[in-house]
């Protein structure tokens, strides 16, 4: 995903969104063909194609609601959509073995790639875009040709896509070495490790609603980057310095929140940057998303790196919270794009107080 997110950003916002929505949707389902694969190499091909499906849907999908939906609905929107994207996770983690057991590994994944070209299809027969008249073309004109080099070299595109490579990385290293921290430095037997770290799922799901419905309800984008950008890490280090099963269940259930509240807003933020159209946020969305997976890519590998060289897992750990501080120092340095911020600017404007 962070290796095509960007070209395929690209390509998409040049050619249409409906277009390369439609076949990110379709890669999507790949895995369809699991049963005929009769090499791994085919397999992780498969793979492949998934996630270059992602890296198109992803930053597509929120080009699209914002042609859709005004600023003010677009946090609730993405945070609708993402909680359904944890609980999918969720069900998908309790389903596939079960399934796997009755039927087979292969038909698992076959029954999934089912469901996914289901969803493909669906857009492709009923999916529609919409060029939402924006205040900065309030003539409905066609939008001029996107310049990346200057898109990319934009300040508030090189802070927000930093500002998610500490959150990313910690979130991965949680999710990956969390169970294994449990069963290993606390003794817990796996079976109830892996439940634990299952509330990360439930509560996640929660907070992103939470997350589109109070930016939403407040007009505010920046204390959705702030609070967690700086509670993140230090609930981070109360999921692993206490073998106390009551201050473990609360920690987990505190990190679920902060690594997901800001979700809505991160899908929202591009979106609303000053003379940013929806294709524009999009490609703003691609490279911060990209960039994020890369943080995303490297947390496992730092945490199971420094445990090799140093015989603990705290090392790797520790560094990856101090990393979640960029989503704090992002939401410091970037404009608040909400309405009520542009409310009070143009009051402002008009009382004689900006030039």
């Amino acid at each position: 995903m962070a290796t095509f997110a960007v070209p395929v950003g690209i390509i998409g916002m040049r050619t249409g969104a409906k277009r390369i929505f439609a076949v990110g949707a379709f890669l999507q389902s790949s895995c369809i063909i699991a049963p005929f694969c009769s090499s791994f190499g085919a397999l992780l091909l498969t793979r492949v194609l998934f996630a270059v499906g992602s890296a198109m849907t992803t930053p597509i999908a929120a080009s699209i609601y914002s042609e859709w939906f005004d600023t003010r609905e677009l946090p609730l929107v993405n945070g609708v959509t993402m909680a359904f994207v944890t609980l999918g996770n969720a069900l998908a983690f309790v389903a596939t073995i079960p399934i796997a057991t009755a039927l087979s590994w292969q038909l698992a994944l076959t029954l999934y790639g089912i469901i996914a070209l289901a969803s493909a299809l669906a857009w492709l027969l009923w999916g529609r875009e919409r060029q939402k008249v924006t205040v900065d073309d309030p003539l409905g004109n066609e939008e001029p040709p996107i310049n990346i080099k200057s898109v990319f070299r934009h300040r508030a595109t090189v802070v927000f896509a930093l500002s998610l490579v500490g959150p990313f990385t910690l979130s991965t290293a949680m999710g990956f070495w969390l169970p294994t921290y449990y069963h290993e430095v606390f003794g817990m037997p796996l079976a109830t490790a892996s439940s634990i770290t299952a509330i990360l799922t439930v509560t996640g799901a929660i907070a992103c609603l939470i997350g589109g419905i109070l930016p939403m309800r407040l007009g505010l984008r920046k204390p959705f980057l702030l609070i967690p950008g700086l509670l993140m890490g230090l609930v981070a280090l109360g999921c692993l310095m206490f073998n106390n099963p009551a201050i473990i269940l609360v920690s987990v259930a505190l990190f679920g929140i902060f690594s997901s509240i800001q979700t809505a807003s991160i899908f929202t933020i591009p979106m609303e940057l000053p003379g940013v159209t929806p294709r524009t946020g999009a490609v703003v969305l691609t490279l911060a998303l990209s960039v994020g997976n890369v943080g995303g890519f490297m947390g496992p590998l730092i945490v199971g790196y420094l445990a090799d060289l140093t015989g603990s897992y705290m090392p790797g750990l520790i560094i990856c919270c101090a990393l979640s501080l960029s989503l704090f120092v992002g939401g410091v340095l970037l404009p608040e794009t909400g309405p009520r911020a542009k409310k009070v600017t143009g009051k402002r404007i008009l009382q004689g107080k900006l030039p």
